[in-house]
């Protein structure tokens, strides 16, 4: 029964984990993810140190613990736990943004994070005690919790579109209650009480089960599922549009990679970068919401003359250096303005590029142009045709920071080579995002503008871009042919009462005209980089510069990001001496959840060691520092593939899916086969897979570029089998660790604990390092952590001899 019970409970936990991750992007923001990561792992290490407590009271607890009875009790607790603290999640006003203002706000986190671990807590009581229980078995054990966390991985798919995300979850929970009617007891012949107490005992663990079934069924049913309905951080902006009267909600589709929400309003009114000259109606627009943010918004002309709204807009701009285009690539990520700018253009053809299904199929039917729905950059590798123009339309988060985490390929160096070769001979490139102050996306994309056109050998590259703003946005322009003639920006710029930030040959008479700041910050800066170009001193000027703006490139995507922890004090002196608003940074957030960790961690792993008395089980340095080393590179390889998949799917979600699903199989039959490993295995499994990671450090960038050019399917099939070395490696370490290094079930237990604190560590660590030095790191940060390992396995085998 226990193999059957760390199944469905691995299961049910991991699948738990995964829709709490969903439930926290919709009500919250993205970066609180990490929270659940931290929350699921401490509730796995938290077990074994209950378990090695116990060991200093009870003797001969691990057959007790890990029979019929309270193997039931523990996963009856882990549904009704596992349910409650959703309820309660989706119900308190937990608010992280009002932290530094509103003291209850520290009440709230802590309960939902006490309440969301206890049914990692009970999963991981079942696992470590099959662990103590049955160490011959490690193998086994390790291949069903293993398996069963696959499935959980995976259950999503095919469901989520069709229960939700709150439905879902409460019947991923019901699910390990499978064991409790069904399996029987074993009962003792010879005395009837015997066997009228296990009868007892079986009937009142039926009803427990059934009552719980029951309850969960009311909490789906009533109003209509209200109960376990998510609701949208009131900070996003669907929260804001639904304030207004007269807006609903039409259609609501929940999938794998997001909940896509179609709104309809009277009030709805985008056009960003529009001219205050212009004086005429805008279209009517609806808009579609990716978990409560990131609008797409789709225009309904009803007369001609209300497409030409989109030529007072500043991305109109670029529009003007190529009149009459023959051609036009339109690379959508959020916004829809984009769109109208194309077709008021009088384009020949129109291509736009949509990775999402659901808004490609949308944009498609309500416009009837090209739409290819496909990864940008998949999509510009396959593809030869070259444009007249580019227009690549990316507004980012409604909340300036927190989009620091967020992956993506749109604004590195080798995205603008590609742009830039995908461009016709006079071709132009056009980048609308928002303006930032203290200046940096406008600095950052004009310093990757200016290193790209230099790489691909053009000469003077400043002379080929310009930047354009107005009080809240900036338009970036890239012209393969010089920017000899700016006549035509001048007067479009005089016209529409825009701003010029830089054109070849500007002056400061020319700037801040319009939308005025205290000072012309942006020219100044853009300026000054130009200068250091120039003079060769550009690393000086991004060393200097107190954000992060220097180029980035496919090994660190990350736009929304520009903090630096050595000049964090400089910074908040620029924001007005405001933690608020270093507050509501992503990176700040993954800094404070690390120290969090760490605390826990420590109090985790020290308070077995003044518990066991002298006289007990001693626990190694060496055993520590070994399930330390095993358990952070475990989650160092899986948390480079989700990075390193995003490149390939162009979806977080999708590359998480995929690379959390192939890890967990392969390495779950790594844990079956290492039922046939002796102890001597171990230093060569240790070398085999530190191997194979400094092969993926060296090669997989180029296997990747080449499976980029593949087609869909293929690209699922390539990007599994990639998975399988170090998949099936990774699971070898750990059991068999379990078996041989250790010999009593309170350091079983002990090991159990490690591995999750080290899980947690490095799941948070890897964030920071992708951040600051590079994705690849993160491969190298796996290959030491188990060469450690190997040191430590190699140091005993020879003491033992």
């Amino acid at each position: 029964m226990i193999f059957t019970a760390v199944f469905l409970l691995s299961l049910s936990a991991l699948a738990f984990e995964v829709l709490l991750t969903r439930v926290f992007s919709i009500s919250q923001w993205n970066h609180l993810s990490f929270m659940v990561i931290s929350i699921a792992l401490f509730g796995f290490a938290a077990s074994g140190t209950l378990l090695n407590i116990i060991d200093t009271r009870k003797k001969g607890w691990e057959k007790r613990l890990s029979a019929s009875s309270p193997v039931k009790i523990f996963t009856i607790l882990y549904t009704v736990t596992a349910i409650t603290s959703f309820i309660v999640l989706n119900r308190i006003p937990l608010d992280y943004f009002r932290l530094p203002l509103e003291p209850v706000q520290i009440f709230y986190l802590l309960t939902a994070f006490l309440l969301l671990s206890l049914p990692f807590f009970f999963t991981g009581l079942v696992v470590s005690l099959a662990y103590a229980f049955v160490p011959e078995k490690t193998g086994l054990v390790y291949f069903a919790s293993m398996a069963g966390s696959a499935c959980g991985a995976i259950i999503a798919v095919p469901f989520l579109p069709f229960l939700g995300e709150g439905r879902l979850i409460i019947l991923a929970a019901l699910i390990p209650l499978i064991i409790v009617p069904f399996e029987r007891t074993k009962t003792v012949k010879i005395h009837d009480s015997t066997k009228s107490a296990s009868r007892r005992k079986r009937l009142a663990f039926q009803a427990s089960s059934l009552g719980v079934v029951l309850i969960a069924g009311m909490l789906v049913s009533m109003g209509d599922g209200a109960m376990v309905k998510v609701k949208p951080s009131p900070y996003k902006a669907l929260s804001h549009i639904l304030q207004f009267p007269d807006t609903r909600v039409t259609e609501t589709v929940t999938g794998i990679r997001g909940e896509f929400d179609s709104i309809q309003s009277p009030y709805i009114r985008f056009a960003p970068g529009l001219s205050l000259k212009f004086k005429g109606i805008l279209p009517n627009q609806w808009a579609i919401f990716k978990d409560g943010d990131n609008p797409f918004f789709l225009y309904k002309p009803q007369l001609q003359k209300e497409e030409r709204f989109s030529r007072f807009t500043l991305p109109y701009a670029g529009y003007i250096l190529a009149p009459n285009p023959e051609s036009i690539l339109l690379i959508q990520n959020g916004g829809g303005s984009g769109i109208p700018c194309a077709m008021a253009s009088g384009a020949g053809k129109i291509t736009i590029v949509e990775q999402q299904p659901q808004i490609a199929k949308i944009v498609q039917r309500h416009y009837n142009v090209t739409m290819v729905n496909k990864n940008p950059r998949s999509f510009l590798t396959i593809s030869d045709k070259r444009f007249r123009i580019i227009h690549i339309e990316n507004w980012g988060s409604s909340l300036p920071g927190s989009d620091a985490l967020t992956q993506e390929y749109l604004f590195t160096a080798e995205s603008f080579s590609e742009y830039l070769n995908h461009l016709t001979e006079n071709g132009i490139l056009i980048i609308a995002r928002k303006l930032l102050l203290p200046p940096a996306d406008s600095i950052r994309l004009w310093a990757v503008a200016y290193e790209s056109l230099k790489s691909l050998g053009f000469k003077n590259p400043e002379q080929h871009i310009a930047v354009l703003r107005n009080w809240s946005t900036f338009t970036l322009i890239v012209s393969v042919k010089p920017l000899n003639d700016t006549a035509a920006l001048k007067d479009f710029a005089r016209n529409m009462n825009f701003d010029l930030v830089y054109l070849p040959n500007i002056t400061k008479k020319m700037v801040n005209r319009f939308n005025i700041f205290d000072a012309p910050y942006h020219f100044l800066e853009i300026s000054r980089l130009a200068e250091a170009y120039q003079s060769g001193t550009e690393k000086s000027y991004f060393e200097t510069y107190p954000l992060d703006v220097a180029p980035q490139s496919d090994s660190r995507p990350f736009p929304g990001r520009f903090l630096k922890w050595d000049r964090l004090k400089a910074l908040y002196k620029i924001t007005g001496s405001r933690f608020y608003s270093l507050f509501m940074s992503g990176e700040i957030v993954v800094a404070v959840v690390f120290l969090e960790a760490l605390v826990i961690s420590i109090f985790l792993l020290v308070l077995p060691l003044f518990i066991i008395p002298k006289h007990g089980q001693k626990l190694y340095t060496s055993h520590i520092l070994y399930f330390l080393a095993v358990g952070a590179g475990f989650m160092f390889v899986e948390l480079f593939f989700i990075k390193k998949y995003i490149f390939i799917f162009g979806d977080p979600v999708i590359s998480f899916t995929v690379v959390l699903t192939g890890i967990l199989v392969f390495s779950a039959f790594g844990g079956y086969c290492s039922q046939r490993i002796g102890p001597n295995g171990l230093r060569y499994v240790l070398i085999a897979l530190i191997l194979v990671l400094m092969f993926i450090f060296f090669s997989l960038d180029p296997i990747v570029h080449r499976i980029l050019a593949c087609s869909k399917i293929i690209r699922y099939i390539l990007a599994f089998l990639i998975l399988i070395p170090s998949g099936f490696l990774l699971g070898l370490p750990f059991p068999l660790g379990m078996r041989y290094l250790l010999n009593h079930p309170a350091q079983r237990a002990y090991a159990w604990t490690t591995n999750g604190c080290a899980s947690v560590l490095a799941s948070i660590a890897s964030a920071q390092i992708a951040l600051s030095i590079g994705i690849p790191t993160i491969i190298l940060c796996a290959a030491a952590a188990y060469l450690l390992a190997f040191l430590i396995n190699n140091t005993k085998m020879n003491r033992h001899k």
